[in-house]
């Protein structure tokens, strides 16, 4: 997700010291255990209303095309992975599996089962909410 105007506002915050930052770091690292739980909930759990199919003694049922992608073998959901960066101002959620990326766009050969965007866009405002306090907290602290 990026945010309109964060380069101006990242130089700003990068002149404060690492203690004033904090916060910031404290209110991203819970914003991203939080798109991890819920990604991994959605991979997870809940039905799904794709084909089934066996696979020798296994019987799955996959996801359509838009829905969360169903787990299968768990390796999605086990790949997933989050950081904060050193610098307290950024995070990173995501997962270094190629097969993420064409299960959240699709490919030529299969429709997409978005997955990060969806738990972005379920979480954004209330990320939002914790991370634009946590910067106000910062810069009123160095006012102040």
């Amino acid at each position: 997700m990026t945010v309109r105007g964060a380069d101006k506002l990242i130089k700003k915050l990068q002149k404060l010291p690492l203690d004033m930052r904090a916060g910031i770091g404290t209110a991203l690292a819970i914003s991203v255990v939080e798109l991890d739980a819920y990604a991994k909930q959605k991979i997870s759990g809940g039905g799904r209303s794709g084909r089934t199919y066996r696979r020798r003694t296994v019987t799955h049922q996959a996801s359509a095309p838009g829905e969360f992608p169903k787990s299968d073998t768990g390796q999605l959901v086990s790949s997933l992975f989050f950081r904060i960066a050193a610098n307290k101002l950024g995070a990173f959620f995501g997962t270094k599996l190629a097969y993420g990326r064409y299960l959240e766009f699709g490919t030529s050969r299969m429709r997409a089962r978005p997955w990060l965007r969806p738990t972005l866009k379920a979480n954004a405002d209330r990320i939002t909410v914790r991370v634009r306090a946590a910067v106000n907290e910062a810069l009123r602290r160095a006012r102040g």
